[in-house]
Parts: structure tokens; sequence; C-alpha cells
């Protein structure tokens, strides 16, 4: 007896629960089904009247009696009105109208009501001007109507809200049916397959299972290319392979093909129906979708599983234009299975259709539901996801720091997840508003740990107005100048940075070269050159290069580098540069390059450095000599004797003595030769001198 009384107890409680899953869909079904012929049709449609204006378009639907409508749009960019308890003709000659407001009418009967469907354009809003007691329905439809979009209350973060109403109310990932996973029954693979493919088989199944998709799509590809007794549900098995790889076009032209081959299985196992239906629903053929998962429901309303079947059947009748009965679901589900993952979903659900609505005011309120979602799911999808939408409404909404906080530590929780992309951006967005809204002048530490944490994502920072002098002058009053150059070699590779490459470059071989790293110095300069070589500084860079290479004694590089500084015209962005050119050319003996590299450098007048014209005369005058032209090399030591201050005076007077006496100039040379010797300070020139000296006296005079 008391089993017997437990027994009916268990079997009301189960009454009572399918009557509460099923009970949301009455309306839901009477739009499936025929409705009952004691249905009475009481308005009746004879006339639509189009009267395109300048700016918008008058759609005017005349009736019998005052008409009892909803008005909602639907994917595609559709409205569509439903008008209860009317009948009429369909107008079919209104499918091909079209202007550039509106197109393509489309009427039908749904049950008792009439249906009609039509595209608008683009930028075109509606706006109903109906009114009750009038036996019309009456709409204009134009771009004066389009309504504004929200924005986001916090300046700077619209390209955070650009595409969240599509995020929030499109992403759709490959859904968890929660309807557990049943293989195949051995004993009935036995009657298909041979032993060694039997074990294939149940392989290709585990590999499903357990998400080695890749797998499985090889395997299950094999069994259902065979004509095959195992072909069906090798299809079946297939379609759903495809669908988790969100491959939903081969999805569902599988599973058809499978359903056509054995229909029965779709009643065997309900998880590949519920994967039949999404696919279904995916390809936009919703009605049919809806169908099928709405008879999933009603077959498996006693299953702990059957309430997120019901919601998502609500997503599809909301994607279908039916806000208020997919509503209606989520609301049922949310107040009736509060101990059920689909409760969590439901209310989520709900607040996806606020989430465009918030404000500053209330979205913490909203928040708060994606927050518990989130902590109390043990459904890593759903936790990721409440989640995400929790920390989404603070970075629309919220103080930018604390936002990027909490954005950083979902980063950290789900490094991996499917929102990757998007972060991103946001965390771009943010990070741009903390640097513009900080005070960095009194704490320059504090800006180079900013810089270190957030240095993937500073593609709003480097748009900012004095950005690189900024982070500069931090990283140096903070004594961290190899950092630096470490921070900048980062940015230059980030696409992000390509507005400011140029001045990255700069900076890094101004900071390298500073801290004495001729190796980066040397590598960033020739990157530039390849990538910019048509840049305003690209010249100057040269130069700079050719500076290091004479710096490393390479001087033949010096020469490649630098030798078009030669050519008539040109002129050398810094006078150094004739210099450290003449040089190299000298040491690789092009002794009339060299001479004229030299001259050049002491022509320029301005930016030269003092400390190196000496050198730049005698290398000029020694290459003149060599060259054989003697009365330019005197000129030159000439003049070099004439230099304020030369510590290498004596030299000079050495040297022009020298060419005076071959010149025949015995004379200037001797006098020279005995200034040197009587009031030199460096013995070794004056020991040169004196035996110049004696050898021009020892030398008999001229007849």
């Amino acid at each position: 007896m008391g089993h017997t009384t437990i027994s009916q107890s268990a079997t009301k409680r189960l009454c009572r629960r399918i009557f509460i899953l099923v009970a949301p869909l009455a309306l839901f079904f009477q739009m499936l089904l025929p409705v009952s012929a004691l249905a009475s049709v009481s308005n009746h449609l004879y006339r639509i009247d189009i009267h395109p204006r300048k700016d918008f378009t008058r759609l005017t639907i005349r009736l019998s009696d005052s008409p009892d409508y909803t008005l909602a749009v639907i994917p595609g960019n559709r409205l569509r009105i439903v008008i209860q308890d009317t009948s009429g003709a369909l107008f079919k000659k209104l499918r091909s109208y079209s202007d550039k407001n509106i197109g393509g009418l489309v009427l039908k009967k749904r049950g008792d009501s009439l249906m009609v469907t039509f595209q608008i354009a683009q930028m075109a809003g509606w706006r109903d001007l109906s009114r009750p007691g009038v036996t019309a329905v009456t709409l204009d439809v134009g771009a004066p109507f389009k309504a504004g979009s929200p924005q986001p209350s916090q300046k700077g973060r619209e390209k955070i809200w650009a595409g969240i109403g599509k995020l929030v109310r499109d992403f759709d990932p490959p859904l968890k049916s929660e309807i557990p996973f049943t293989p195949t029954d051995q004993q009935v693979l036995k009657s298909f397959l041979t032993e060694e493919e039997q074990k294939e088989f149940m392989s290709a199944e585990s590999a499903l299972y357990k998400g080695s998709l890749t797998e499985a799509e090889e395997l299950f590809t094999r069994f259902s290319s065979r004509q095959t007794k195992i072909r069906p549900l090798a299809l079946y098995r297939l379609a759903e392979t495809w669908y988790r790889l969100q491959k939903y076009p081969q999805a569902l032209a599988a599973f058809r093909e499978a359903e056509k081959l054995w229909p029965d299985y779709l009643g065997l196992n309900p998880g590949v129906t519920f994967y039949y239906g999404d696919s279904i629903a995916r390809s936009g053929e919703l009605t049919q979708a809806r169908a099928l998962l709405a008879s999933l429901v009603a077959r498996l309303a006693d299953k702990a599983f059957a309430p997120a079947l019901l919601v998502r059947l609500g997503d599809i009748l909301t994607r279908q234009g039916h806000e208020l009965e997919g509503r209606a679901i989520y609301q049922n589900v949310a107040q009736h299975f509060k101990h059920n993952k689909a409760s969590q979903m439901a209310l989520m659900r709900l607040a996806d259709g606020e989430f465009l609505q918030s404000t500053p005011w209330n979205y913490r309120l909203i928040g708060d539901i994606y927050l518990k979602a989130s902590q109390q799911s043990g459904d890593l999808d759903m936790r990721e996801e409440s989640h995400f939408k929790h920390v989404l409404l603070e970075a629309i909404h919220g103080e930018a720091g604390e936002a990027l906080q909490m954005l950083m530590r979902f980063q950290r929780n789900f490094p991996r997840g499917v929102y990757v992309a998007v972060n991103r951006t946001i965390r771009e967005v943010l990070v741009a508003e903390v640097y513009r809204s900080t005070v960095w002048d009194k704490d320059p530490a504090s800006l180079v740990r900013f810089m270190e944490e957030q240095n993937e994502y500073l593609a709003g920072c480097v748009e900012q107005p004095g950005f690189l002098a900024t982070v500069t002058r931090a990283y140096n009053e903070a004594g961290r100048p190899i950092e630096l150059v470490k921070l900048l070699t980062s940015l230059i590779g980030r696409s992000w940075a390509a507005s400011v490459a140029p001045e990255l470059y700069v900076s890094i071989v101004d900071n390298a070269e500073l801290i004495g790293d001729t190796a980066t110095a040397e590598r960033t300069l020739k990157a530039f050159l390849v990538m910019f070589p048509a840049h305003r500084q690209a010249r100057l860079m040269t130069e700079r290069l050719g500076s290091i290479y004479f710096a490393a004694e390479k001087h033949q590089q010096v020469k490649d580098t630098l030798v078009w500084l030669l050519k008539k015209g040109e002129r050398a962005q810094r006078s150094e540069s004739f210099y450290l050119l003449g040089r190299s050319l000298w040491e690789l003996r092009l002794y009339s390059q060299a001479a004229k590299s030299m001259e050049l450098f002491l022509a320029s007048t301005s930016g030269r450095d003092p400390r190196l014209v000496p050198d730049a005369y005698y290398v000029a005058g020694s290459a003149r000599e060599s060259l054989g032209d003697r009365k330019a090399a005197l000129k030159l030591f000439e003049a070099a004797l004439k230099i304020p201050d030369n510590k290498r005076h004596e030299e000079f007077t050495y040297k022009t003595g020298q060419i005076n006496l071959k010149e025949g100039n015995t004379r200037r040379a001797k006098d020279l030769f005995d200034q040197l010797a009587k009031n030199g300070k460096d013995p070794d020139w004056q020991k040169l001198a004196l035996q110049a000296l004696n050898s021009i006296e020892s030398k008999p005079s001229p007849p």
C-alpha cells in the first residue's frame, strides 16, 4: 500500500511538472496546429493602399472592423503585422512591389489570423499611426523614423558599444542539449559490421563524446560514404559532429539525408533530434525548427534536461519575432525550475532583453543577474558567457579603472575562451581611457608598471598626443632605459602602432645608442630603411647607420651606406657624415673620394664638430698628396696651421714643411722646420724637424 501511495504521489508531481512546462506553449501550439472549427473570424481585409512620399512610404491596411493586431521586427530587416480573427484576399501581386523604403509584401493565413510581412530598407524606421476605433492599420516607413541607436553613457566607450547588440542577442555558439550522450548498443552494431568495424565505429562515437571532433569527423565520414546498412546511423553521427564543429549547413544536409533513410531514429535518440532542430533553426527555417523542438519538449517533459530545451525553444520564438511568447517561456522556466540550470539560462535571456536599455543607474541590477549565474552554474560555457556579460556591462557604464581590473581577472580565468577577440577590443578602449584620465607626471614608476602590464593593449594610447614623449620621460626618470627599448621594440610589431611606427623606430635608436646597445640600434635602423625608404627621416637614419658602422670600423659598410653623399647636389643631414665617409674612404685607400668627402665636411659651416676639423684637414691634404696634387695638399695644410688651439699644430707644421720642400720652396720649408725645432713641445716632432734641417743644410746649394 505504501508503495502504491508513493507511486501515485510521484505521478501527480510528474503531471504537474509536465503541465507547468508545457503550459507556456499553448499559444505557440496554436500557431503550429490547425485551429478549431469553432473559432470565428470577425474581421475582413478588403484593400491595401501604398503611397510613396518624399521621405517615407505610407502603408494602410483597410479592414471591415477595428483590428486586434501585433507588430514586430523580425530578422532580415523585416516587419510583421499579425491581425487576429481576420480573413481576406492575399494580394499576391504585392509580393513584387518595391520602393526605396519597403518591398515584397507577403500575406499569409495563420489559423484565424492574417499575417503581413515585408522588407524595410536598411536605413528606414517606422511609426504606427493606427488609432482605436479606426478600421485600418496605418504605418509610415522611412529614414525619418529610424530610431537612434542606444549610446554608451561614458564618453570614449563607443568602440565597445559598437556591435554589442549583435553580440548579446545573436552570438550563438553550439548548444549543449543537456541530453545525455547515448552510444549505440554493440548488439545493434553486430548486425551491420564486422568485429573490426564495430571497434572502429565505437571509437568514432567515443571521440565524439570526448570532444575529439576532427577524429570523429574523419571516421564517420568514412562510414557514411559507404552504401551499407550502417550508413543512416553514420550520417546522423556525422551530422552531430558537424553541428558541434559549427559546420551548420553540412550538418543540416546530413541530418536530412539521414532522416530520409531512417526517420524512426529521431524517436530513439532525443539528443540527435535536438541538434537536428537547432541546425534547422540556424538555417533560418524557424517554423520547422520550432515544430520539431516543440514535439521534443513535449516528449521529454519529465526529464531534468527538458527545461533547457524549453529555453532553446524560447530563443527560436524570439528570433522569429515572437518576443512576448519567448519572454513568457523564459519567465515560466525561471520561476518554476529554480534548482535547474535552465532557470539561470532563462534569467540570462531576460537580462539580455534589458541589456541594450541599460543605463548607469540600473546596469548593476542587470549585471548581478549575470554574476549570480556565473557563480552558481556548474557549466563552464555558461559561467564564461554570464561572467563576460557582467564584465561587459561594467566596461560600458562603469569606471574605467575598475572595469579594466574586472576584465583582466576575466581574461585570467578564461584565457582561451570564445570572447578572446572582443576582450582585446574592450581592454584596448579601457586602457586608453585610464591612460588619458591619469596624471602620470608625479608618479613615473606607475606609468612604467602600467605600460609593462598593458603593453599588448596600447592601441588607443599610441594615438594620444605626446604618448611617446610621456612614456620615454617616465622610463628615464624611473631609471629604466633598457626596459624602454624593450617596450618600444615590442610595439613596432603591432599593426595598431603603424601610424606612429616611424617615430617608434627613431626613439628605439635614440635610446639604444644611449645605453650602448649598438646591435639593437643597427637592427632597428636597417628595419626602418626597409619599411620607410621614402620617409622624411630616411636620409638621416641612413647617416646614423653609417655612423654605427664607422664606430665598429666597418669601413666598407660605411662606404656602401654613405657614398651617395658625394653625388652632385646631395647634402648630409649631419656634417659629421661627410667626415665619417671620408675617413673610411681614406682607410680603403680611395683617395679621390676621401679628399672630396673631407673637403665637403670642411666646407660645412653649421653643425660641424670642431674636434674633427684638424683630422679632416689632415686626411684631405694627405689624400691630395697621394694623388700627386701637392698644391692642393699644401693649401689644405697651410689652412690647418691657422686653426686656433690646434693640438696637432706641430704635426701640420712638419707636414707643410715637407710638401714645401718637395715643391722646391726650400726657404719656406726651412722656416717651418726651424720654428718647430725651436718652439716645439713634442720631442718627436722636434727631432724630425732637426733631421729635416740637417738634410737641407747638407745638400749643396744650387749654382
